[in-house]
């Protein structure tokens, strides 16, 4: 029986994974993502500007989404575990002296 994926709890969304690539020594996926031609052309002229390439702007957009989404549930987390109490900067300064 495979292993369960870490991301299995994402939902799979707009993202078709349909290839493994071998490159050199790193496995690669390459992943399609559906969009209307307003919005590919947008993203065309988005990464032009920024000099870089829509595979390294897909990339880098989809784990900076993951990780936000680790630090919402994180902050949920701490939330739910704060007792309420607060200390003064001078407190904190007292502390430290």
């Amino acid at each position: 029986m495979e292993a369960e994926s870490p991301l299995a709890a994402f939902p799979r969304g707009e993202y078709d994974v349909f290839r493994a690539l071998k490159r050199r020594e790193n496995r690669m996926t390459t992943m399609t993502v559906r969009m209307s031609d307003e919005d590919a052309e947008l993203v065309r002229k988005y990464v032009r500007f920024e000099g870089t390439t829509i595979s390294e702007f897909a990339r880098s957009a989809m784990l900076e989404k993951i990780e936000d989404h680790a630090d919402l549930q994180e902050l949920r987390a701490a939330i739910e575990a704060d007792d309420g109490q607060r200390f003064s900067i001078n407190d904190v300064l007292e502390e430290l002296d």
